[in-house]
C-alpha cells in the first residue's frame, strides 16, 4: 500500500492502538492520490526502491509523501491526546502511598513500556487496596518522568515483603534480594490489587 512502510510494523506491535489507525488512514490517502494518478505498482512493498517497476512515478512519490505525513501526524495527535488524558494519574492518582521511609508494611514497584498509564493504575489499584485492608503501603512508580517515591534501604529492612508489577524490566531490582518477592505483570496489579497486598499478613 502507498503510504504504508514496513518501517511502521514494529511501532504498531509495540503501541497499537495509537499506531494502527494512523498506518491505516496514512495508506488510504496514499493510495487515492495513486489511484487519481493512475499508479500501477509491479512490487507494491520496498518503498521508493521500486520506482523502477511503478507506472506513474509522481503520483507514486506524491501518494507515499502524503500518506506518511498523514499517519505522522494522527500518531503525534494521539500521542498528546494519550498525554493529557493518563498524565493526570501522575499528580492524582498516586497520594495515598507512604512517603516517609521505614514505616510501610508492603512494599511496591510499578513499570510499563510507555511509562504512564498501566505504571500509575497499577500504583493506585494497589494504594487503595491497602488502604482498605489497613495496610502501610509505600509504591514506587518508575514512570516517564523517572522514579517517584524511591524505594530505600530504610523501607525495604522493616517491609514484609515487595510487589513487583510491571511489563518491563525493574530498574534496580536487585536491592530486593533479600525480600519476598511478588513478580507480576501490571494488569495483576490493577485487577487483583487486594490479593497481593494481602499475601503475606
Amino acid at each position: 500500500m502507498i503510504g504504508i512502510s514496513e518501517g511502521a510494523i514494529p511501532f504498531a506491535a509495540s503501541d497499537p492502538a495509537r499506531v494502527l489507525p494512523a498506518v491505516i488512514a496514512g495508506g488510504m490517502v496514499g493510495n487515492i492520490i495513486g489511484f487519481t494518478f493512475n499508479v500501477i505498482n509491479h512490487a507494491p512493498w520496498g518503498g521508493w526502491i521500486v520506482l523502477p517497476v511503478v507506472d506513474g512515478v509522481f503520483g507514486y512519490i506524491l501518494g507515499t509523501l502524503v500518506g506518511a505525513m498523514t499517519t505522522a501526524i494522527i500518531v503525534i495527535s494521539l500521542k498528546k491526546n494519550v498525554e493529557q488524558n493518563e498524565g493526570a494519574l501522575t499528580a492524582q492518582d498516586t497520594t495515598s502511598s507512604i512517603t516517609s521511609e521505614g514505616v510501610a508494611d508492603v512494599l511496591a514497584v510499578t513499570s510499563c513500556p510507555s511509562g504512564v498509564a498501566h505504571t500509575f493504575l497499577a500504583a493506585r489499584s494497589l494504594e487503595k487496596a491497602a488502604a482498605e485492608q489497613g495496610i502501610k503501603i509505600k509504591v514506587e512508580t518508575q514512570g516517564a518522568n523517572g522514579i517517584a517515591n524511591r524505594i530505600t534501604a530504610k523501607d525495604i529492612e522493616r517491609a514484609k515483603f515487595v510487589i513487583l508489577a510491571h511489563d518491563v524490566a525493574i530498574k534496580d531490582a536487585d536491592r530486593f534480594h533479600s525480600m519476598t518477592i511478588i513478580d507480576v505483570e501490571t494488569k495483576d496489579a490493577i485487577y487483583s490489587a487486594k490479593e497481593l497486598v494481602t499475601q503475606i499478613r
